[in-house]
């Protein structure tokens, strides 16, 4: 009888230190971001390191929810794949959740409203409305709903579309007469705005998505979807959301 006690108790001890060593190895989880670093205010690079309005509220969701995490830059039409390949486990990379798009990934609740803003030189008068753009050379952010929204209506308005692999180089193509207008994320574009002074947006339209959202790979980390969602939630209720908001200049 005392040596079927002594083995029960080796096994309970075994199995405590087994739930423990799991509970702290799930408490300590790193998930692995992917991210485009390009794309101000929601994620760009400054002095090497990666901040915005996305990695501060990352931060937020972070610490309610309770796992760690690493950046991981790429370009933004190489997200989806990398995450279907197990290269990375979630992106955070002001991605619109569109109807496409859900098809391979499963996406959080909006955490980001998204609208699409058309840019133009200053002094070309021509440029007013959407309507004006037919016949017009028109950069686009390759991999970004802003792209397949132009390709989607290229024909009825007679566009020649100059896809970018940044928006960077969409906003060059402008300031250097490549494109004569450029279509993108209306509060990446105002920032552009305000560091070019040459440069104006003239329409402003929805961007066809449910807004801006956390994607996973499909079927995968369904709990922790469901807790980011909680949090988002939370935050939206929260002076945190605001202030990080007018840190980044989106309200």
């Amino acid at each position: 009888m005392a040596k079927i006690l002594q083995f029960f108790c080796y096994m309970l001890i075994f199995l405590f230190i087994s739930c423990d060593s799991q509970s702290q190895k799930q408490s300590t989880t790193v998930l692995r971001i992917g991210l485009n670093a390009e794309y101000p205010p929601f994620e760009f690079k400054q002095d090497d390191t990666i901040v915005g309005f996305d990695i501060d509220l990352l931060e937020s969701i972070s610490k309610k929810v309770g796992f760690q995490y690493t950046l991981h830059h790429m370009s933004f039409d190489g997200l989806i794949p990398a995450l279907k390949a197990g290269k990375i486990d979630m992106i955070m990379s002001g991605m619109s959740a569109t109807p496409e798009r859900a098809k391979q990934i499963d996406f959080t609740i909006p955490y980001y409203e998204g609208q699409t803003l058309y840019l133009k030189h200053k002094d070309n008068a021509g440029l007013t409305d959407k309507e004006s753009i037919k016949g017009k050379r028109v950069g686009v952010f390759i991999g970004t709903v802003q792209e397949q929204a132009i390709n989607k209506i290229k024909e009825e308005y007679h566009l020649t579309v100059v896809p970018s692999d940044s928006i960077f180089g969409a906003i060059m193509n402008l300031k250097n007469n490549k494109v004569d207008v450029v279509a993108a994320d209306h509060a990446t574009a105002k920032g552009y705005i305000r560091e070019n002074k040459e440069l104006e947006g003239f329409y402003q339209e929805a961007d066809g998505s449910a807004g801006l959202s956390i994607a996973f790979d499909k079927g995968k980390y369904s709990e922790l979807l469901e807790k980011i969602n909680i949090a988002i939630e939370e935050l939206k209720q929260e002076d945190e959301y605001n202030r990080i908001l007018q840190k980044y200049q989106l309200q």
